[in-house]
């Protein structure tokens, strides 16, 4: 009846709408007005409308299936994607800016590295070839100070027979006159010393410095060996100052101011500086150095305490008279230089020569 069918229609009428808003909010079309523009094109265009294919109503079905599966496997629909987006092309920009400045960093420190590594060989191989000379030339260091003999220094070569300026180890070679050992360690203790002592002067001999500190070097050397020793400093004084720690009489002998410890008491030790030219006649010290060494003396002892004695409990108790005050000022002893017995054929002619003999007279 017509009432049936009036409900029939409604309820049709109610899933469309249904329908048109769930397309709406899902996928953003709007049937009501898509329907009314298809309409307004079927009127306009009536001959390609009646030419047109009908719908396939079964395969808009599936489609419309499909396109629900895959709006499902996205999952929920993430309001914040598009600052997140925005957020990750910032990051992602960051990063790449960074990329580059690393490789940019990179670039410059591979040129740099290069640059320094021709820089070392070329300064390493200068440096090397003078010292080289230095050590090992027919006026070298090593024939100074062994009076003769050979020795020389070369680059170690590596398993390909190459050698390397910045990689390949040193060698030295050394033979003394009279002596053809095959290493270095076939060297006598004195002998490697003087070797030690000739590769280091002549590297200072290459690159000197205002100053240079030689602490018990000639320990393990004989007399000649250290009269060579003495010879050889005195071409470097033009330039350089040398601080030299020793118990060797020829060595002291050979220094222009000597710096010692001596002890005037027992327990206390006192520094003591002695100029060869401050020594008079028959080896005494002369009143200069007497005289400073009296007011280092005095510099170092520390002032007197001031003694103050108060009266006794048991004094009188009607004297009014104040308590006396007593200043005593303690003068340190005068300081007193120890010798010993020294050898005077040790000493050659010079100042020195006066004091070893007045040593030995003392003796």
């Amino acid at each position: 009846d017509h009432h049936a069918l009036e409900m029939s229609r409604r309820e049709i009428e109610i899933k469309r709408e249904g329908l048109e808003d769930q397309a709406l909010e899902d996928l953003g079309l709007d049937l009501s007005a898509r329907h009314a523009e298809i309409r307004q094109q079927i009127m306009t265009d009536g001959e390609e409308a009646e030419a047109a294919e009908p719908l396939d109503r079964e395969a808009t079905q599936e489609e419309i299936a499909e396109l629900r599966a895959q709006l499902k496997k996205l999952g929920n629909v993430n309001l914040d994607a598009i600052t997140e987006l925005e957020d990750l092309v910032l990051k992602n920009d960051e990063l790449a800016d960074q990329l580059r400045d690393i490789d940019e960093a990179r670039e410059r420190l591979a040129d740099l590295i290069t640059r320094l590594d021709e820089a070392s060989r070329s300064r390493f191989e200068r440096t090397f070839c003078a010292v080289r000379e230095h050590f090992a030339g027919q006026q070298g260091m090593f024939r100074r100070m062994f009076g003769g003999g050979n020795a020389d220094l070369y680059l170690i070569e590596d398993e390909n027979g190459e050698t390397d300026w910045l990689e390949s180890g040193i060698e030295i070679r050394a033979k003394p006159p009279g002596k053809e050992p095959r290493v270095i360690s076939q060297l006598s203790g004195g002998e490697k010393t003087m070797t030690a002592v000739a590769l280091l002067l002549a590297i200072f001999q290459s690159k000197p410095s205002p100053f240079c500190i030689l602490d018990e070097v000639d320990a393990a050397l004989d007399e000649a060996n250290v009269e060579r020793f003495c010879n050889v400093l005195p071409m470097f004084l033009e330039h350089s100052h040398f601080i030299v720690i020793t118990h060797h009489k020829r060595t002291m002998q050979a220094c222009d101011r000597l710096f010692g410890v001596t002890m005037p008491e027992r327990g206390v030790s006192r520094r003591v500086t002695v100029k060869f030219e401050e020594i008079g006649e028959g080896g005494n010290l002369s009143k200069d150095i007497v005289q400073r060494s009296k007011l280092e003396s005095q510099a170092e002892e520390p002032e007197a305490p001031e003694v103050e004695t108060m009266p006794s409990r048991l004094a009188d108790p009607t004297d009014t008279s104040s308590a006396t005050e007593v200043r005593t000022d303690a003068k340190p002893p005068i300081p007193v230089i120890e010798t010993e017995p020294v050898d005077p054929s040790t000493l050659g002619p010079s100042a020195a020569k006066r004091l070893a003999d007045a040593w030995s007279t003392e003796a």
